[in-house]
């Protein structure tokens, strides 16, 4: 499988997959040389990696120059097989630019919602409820946040993944691991709520369980968004402090907790924030980004 590390990744949505095989582009299999340099397909200095939603089916193509064309290497996941997409020295990408324009509306955003160890999981299913409608929602929660979370109260078409489905789907080499997976397909991940002790590890780099693995495996180009849930006297503890400032380097977003009366009783910040105000927050900024790259493009 060719996963190789690129500076440039977006989403691109084909209505079939004869938008991208139709001219100017043809497919040739894996290995092929090419028709015009007699170059091996692959050989060439790798510039960057698009993914591609075909049918349903996700591909992930990385840009491999090649002397003077440009070939588009893709791991056929799904179909079990890899092969190589053509297209002329002239205007590649300008003809990648077309295909996308002929495509129609851009698919949902995915969205990784995940819950770790607090009272406010109570609130899961209604955050779940929040995304569905406008994302593609997959959810993760921790072994702790189980105690909370009533899993009636999530929308029928969310999965749940735990600890447990971690271990359960890889049994030899070659099996798909899940914090990879889960990794690959969300555009972006919510933790909500975080807890103080997901924090901490998170801060430190641990990885012990699906939720923090995923995070250690994430691509920081894409976004990450986190609301806290502590006592009010975890939020105000020098350690906290340090953890947001680890996570801030990162490029995690915060989203503040507020000021209430707490589950403990206590009275100041430290509850999470609404789950209908953090769904706001994530699709403004998914919005405002989608028109910032689109002014881009015109």
């Amino acid at each position: 499988m060719i996963t190789p590390k690129g500076n440039i990744k977006h989403w691109f949505h084909f209505n079939s997959i004869s938008t991208v095989t139709s001219p100017p582009y043809s497919i040739v299999p894996s290995g092929s040389r090419s028709p015009e340099t007699d170059q091996p397909a692959t050989a060439g200095k790798q510039i960057g990696e698009r993914n591609f939603l075909i049918r349903g089916i996700d591909f992930q193509f990385s840009f491999t120059q090649c002397f003077d064309s440009c070939f588009l290497q893709c791991d056929f996941a799904s179909c079990c097989t890899q092969g190589v997409f053509f297209a002329p020295r002239l205007g590649t990408f300008n003809y990648i630019r077309m295909a996308m324009q002929a495509s129609g509306a851009p698919r949902k955003p995915r969205i990784l919602l995940a819950a770790s160890g607090s009272v406010a999981a109570i609130k899961f299913g209604y955050l779940c409820s929040c995304f569905s409608d406008w994302a593609d929602v997959k959810a993760v929660a921790t072994q702790a946040a189980l105690h909370f979370i009533d899993r009636t109260t999530l929308p029928k078409d969310v999965i749940l993944y735990t600890d447990e489905d971690e271990w359960s789907t890889w049994s030899k080499i070659g099996d798909t691991v899940l914090h990879i997976e889960l990794r690959q397909w969300a555009d972006i991940m919510v933790i909500a709520p975080l807890s103080a002790n997901t924090l901490g590890k998170i801060a430190g780099g641990l990885c012990d369980n699906l939720l923090t693995s995923i995070i250690r495996a994430w691509d920081y180009e894409k976004p990450i968004f986190v609301a806290p849930a502590m006592n009010t006297y975890m939020w105000t503890n020098p350690f906290t402090e340090r953890h947001l400032m680890t996570v801030d380097e990162l490029g995690i977003t915060l989203i503040p907790p507020v000021a209430k009366r707490l589950a403990c009783g206590d009275y100041g910040t430290g509850a999470m924030a609404e789950p209908s105000l953090i769904f706001s927050t994530v699709s403004l900024f998914m919005e405002s980004r989608q028109n910032a790259n689109g002014s881009r493009t015109q």
